[in-house]
């Protein structure tokens, strides 16, 4: 950490003399500035009906899942642009109010809510998301889609041991896009009872559907990557009470949620040569679970200076679908399943248990003290398994690992106004965690941290944070559950001695009103000294600005940049002899961002806004062997938005938008690689995105 050190004397150093010039001049112009005049924001502003609605037309110039992301505008053409926000109020606190964007798009959103200020209110809402999880993927698979439960292969297919012999592959490929749609519908009731008490209860169904990549095949030999079907539905329901008082305030809340797969199994046609048995495999997906939850909240101002809170939580979770046979290979068939389903439960209703007590000993110094309690403990009967790997290798028979484990977070720290323009404050964190059937059963880590405030001025302030941790692991055992077994020497990094060390820097400046200046640098080190195998050390360094400029009152500029550097340091061994290997990974991230947002006149208005970033990922892996190095990971991308509204009357106006985008990246794990490029994988063809696109879209406004 001297480096660090060396860095932050330095920056301070630089920072100094642009802070004290800054001391006098806006001082001088607060004393200047007149009184503020109180607004009642939530004061009924107007009676009756108001709005606007948004109609026009929208075009996509380019045929893109990865611009569709979220956006739902993955295909090129025309679509009808409609949004809108309707608002209703009265002088006995009756109101309304409708949202409505992207109507006719995959990535609708509606928000709805009525009632009585003050009394009750209802509440509905609907979304969509749309997420795509492939680009450029295809397959020969028939009988693709979210219940697709089985895919069979067309009548001409050639059975090959490699993916070079299948002669009908390319005359039997199909697009085959990897997409999800999530519709989530929302409702919800506020009651109001009396000055103390309120209820709320709110709903929430999740409904997915679509298709995701799954890998499977036989083991040690061939692979085949499927489009595996997805047709989750969960539902929520979360409520609670609450009581306020002037001096103590209790939540009593419940929290219940089920998520049901519709696709349990995928059944699939072997595509490579193989004997009768293997001609058909099949896969479990997720099961479905349930969990329900009680939490009780509250907070108590025993005097002026001391305020206690805390929370509490107890609940379960667990899982019962029947279970899949151990293969669909008649060969096993005759192996017996220790139980019909798993009768998982996972409890935590023993203690959940978060508080906070703040004093302020006196108008200079405060005091605030953390505890938090959580337990795991995993009530799933343990039974011995005899599985059979991918349909065809019987493996030798293994308990299952019900993890559990016990957490304790306690934290105190203390601020102090040492002076008008310094504020000092530091404290310590303690976190100890006991787990059951892992390779480490504790681990503690420590935590001391300082921070240093500096404010010269209402215009200027200079902030400085050091921390520092140490990670302690008990004796690191491998579980004896007759699983895979671990090198002697490896170490998870999750549970490793680990030494950590983080530095903040961050200056806030304005030297005038109009213009605002914000300067951050991170740094951050971990050192795993004692891992002979596995992560060694990661190094992470960050630095931005943030610039803001006031044009008078009807403009205002942006612009920022930042800057992420993420190195890694590995070390490990492979193949049955455990040849030595070491690997250095280096990211690098850039953000470049410029705007502008201004009224041309009382009818018009502009808005610019322009993104630039880019990422390059470098793995460097030295080995006995002489391994040619991997290239480089990179993505870029460009974004450029446009939006022009003006206003022809009282009532009508009109909205112009524009973006274009271009996204362009590299990954050697899969591009150029096609659907046959490894010999014993089949794989989808997935490439890197890699696409520009325009999006225009002209609405009519229509206000009243």
């Amino acid at each position: 950490m001297k480096k660090i050190t060396r860095k932050f004397i330095f920056s301070l150093a630089a920072l100094l003399p642009v802070m004290l010039l800054s001391t006098n001049s806006p001082a001088a112009e607060e004393e200047k500035s007149e009184p503020k005049i109180y607004k009642c924001r939530q004061c009924v502003k107007y009676t009756g009906w108001r709005g606007n609605i948004d109609f026009g037309g929208a075009y996509v110039t380019d045929e893109s899942l990865r611009f569709g992301d979220y956006r739902g505008l993955e295909k090129d053409g025309f679509y009808a642009a409609i949004d809108g926000d309707i608002h209703f109020r009265n002088l006995q606190g009756r109101y309304f109010d409708l949202k409505a964007q992207n109507l006719t798009y995959d990535s609708r959103e509606l928000d709805l809510r009525l009632g009585i200020q003050g009394v009750y209110e209802v509440r509905f809402g609907w979304q969509g998301i749309p997420k795509y999880r492939g680009y450029g993927t295809q397959t020969p698979f028939i009988g693709v889609g979210y219940g697709g439960r089985n895919l069979t292969l067309p009548e001409d297919w050639v059975y090959a041991n490699t993916t070079i012999g299948m002669d009908a592959l390319e005359s039997s490929l199909n697009v085959a896009p990897m997409k999800t749609q999530r519709k989530i519908l929302d409702a919800g009731w506020t009651l109001n009872m009396g000055s103390a008490w309120k209820y709320r209860i709110d709903y929430q169904q999740q409904r997915k559907k679509g298709t995701r990549t799954l890998g499977a095949g036989m083991y040690y030999t061939n692979a085949t990557i499927l489009p595996a079907p997805v047709d989750f539905k969960t539902d929520q329901i979360d409520m609670d009470l609450t009581w306020a008082g002037k001096k103590a305030q209790v939540k009593l809340g419940f929290i219940t949620s089920q998520f049901s797969n519709l696709n349990s199994t995928l059944t699939w046609t072997n595509p490579f040569h193989a004997q009768p048995q293997h001609q058909t495999f099949r896969a479990a997906l997720e099961p479905g679970n349930k969990s329900y939850q009680f939490n009780l909240a509250g907070a108590l101002a025993i005097t002026p200076r001391i305020r206690l809170t805390g929370q509490a939580a107890a609940g379960q979770l667990s899982q019962n679908d029947p279970f899949t046979a151990y293969t669909i290979n008649p060969i096993y068939s005759d192996r017996p399943l220790p139980r019909s389903s798993l009768n998982g439960k996972l409890d935590t209703s023993t203690y959940n248990l978060t508080g906070k007590i703040y004093a302020r000993l006196n108008n200079r110094l405060s005091f605030t003290a953390r505890g938090k309690w959580d337990e795991r403990d995993n009530k799933t009967p343990v039974d011995l398994y005899t599985p059979v790997i991918t349909d065809l290798i019987p493996d030798k028979p293994r308990y299952n690992r019900p993890y559990s484990y016990k957490r304790e977070l306690v934290s105190a720290d203390l601020r102090y106004r040492a002076h008008r323009v310094i504020r000092l404050s530091g404290g310590a964190r303690q976190e100890n965690m006991d787990r059951t059937l892992q390779a480490a059963e504790r681990t503690e880590e420590t935590t001391w941290w300082g921070e240093v405030k500096i404010s010269p001025s209402y215009y200027s302030e200079l902030r400085f944070k050091y921390e520092s941790g140490e990670r302690e692991v008990s004796d690191y055992m491998q579980p004896d559950d007759g699983g895979p077994v671990d090198h002697p020497l490896m170490r998870k990094f999750n549970m490793a001695d680990r030494d950590r060390d983080r530095m903040l820097i961050e200056l806030d400046l304005m030297p005038w009103e109009s213009f605002g200046i914000n300067l951050s640098y991170i740094k951050a080190e971990a050192d795993y000294d004692n891992s002979a195998l596995g992560l060694q050390s990661s190094d992470d360094e960050s630095y931005s600005i943030n610039l803001n400029y006031a044009l008078g009152k009807k403009a205002n500029m942006y612009a920022f940049y930042t800057h992420d550097d993420i190195d890694a340091k590995l070390l490990n061994t492979s193949g049955g002899n455990a040849e030595p290997w070491n690997a250095d990974t280096r990211d690098r991230i850039a953000t470049f961002g410029i705007g502008l947002s201004t009224d041309i006149n009382e009818k018009s208005s502009l808005g610019i806004d322009y993104v630039s970033s880019n990422s390059t990922g470098d793995i460097w892996v030295q080995s006995t062997d002489d391994n040619e190095p991997f290239d480089p990971l990179k993505t870029d991308l460009r974004n450029a938005k446009v939006h022009f509204d003006h206003e022809f009357s009282e009532h009508w106006g009109l909205k112009l938008y524009a973006e274009y985008e271009k996204y362009s990246s590299r990954d050697w794990m899969i591009d150029g690689l096609g659907v046959d490029g490894i010999n014993m994988v089949l794989t989808m063809g997935e490439q890197s995105p890699d696409y520009n696109v325009w999006y225009f879209r002209a609405q009519a406004s229509y206000r009243f």
